[in-house]
């Protein structure tokens, strides 16, 4: 949803809910491990490329490790993205409705996006219970491969939870403002 929040002056802003408050603490954790993660991946690559280029022996392990932790960055970072509204979007014809036609397409726009990504969690978590349940191992790093794939899994749930964090505290916003 537009958030139009960023227009007004902050005294002109309602207090921030407990919704809006707890949003934005894991927004800033996602960030903060997809930024752990992006150093981690440097720091390995560093490391990797020093192990090769004066030792001859790269690490068996860093680019599956690399390939993990950037997996976990993506998602991470995209639950920030979602809940700061800062994604990609191409809305140049529902810019130009009436904004009471604006806000049901917005609504129905995050309602079916929400729907959507319901439906790749729900599969994704099955795999991720089969994978689990099979014991299945990374080649390289022999560690569970339950477990980086259950970064997608978690990230997309918790993309869909701020989608309707947002869509909820907006709407709510609108009806205080109507009032």
């Amino acid at each position: 949803m537009t958030d139009t929040s960023a227009e007004a002056p902050d005294d002109a802003l309602p207090p921030r809910s407990l919704i809006e408050r707890l949003c934005d603490g894991i927004s800033h954790a996602c960030l903060v491990i997809a930024a752990m993660s992006l150093l981690c991946i440097v720091a390995i690559n560093g490391a990797n490329v020093v192990a090769r280029y004066f030792f001859g022996s790269p690490f068996s392990w860093a680019e599956e490790l690399m390939l993990f932790l950037m997996i976990l960055g993506v998602f991470t970072g995209a639950v920030a993205v979602t809940w700061r509204n800062l994604h990609i979007r191409i809305d140049t014809i529902v810019e130009r409705l009436p904004p009471a036609i604006r806000r049901v397409v917005t609504v129905v726009a995050t309602l079916a996006s929400i729907a959507i990504i319901m439906v790749v969690v729900f599969a994704s978590s099955r795999l991720v219970s089969l994978l689990q349940g099979m014991d299945q191992r990374s080649d390289a790093l022999n560690a569970p491969s339950w477990i980086p794939q259950s970064f997608l899994t978690i990230g997309l749930a918790l993309m869909a939870l701020m989608m309707a964090a947002r869509l909820v505290t907006s709407l709510r916003r609108q009806r205080q403002s109507a009032q």
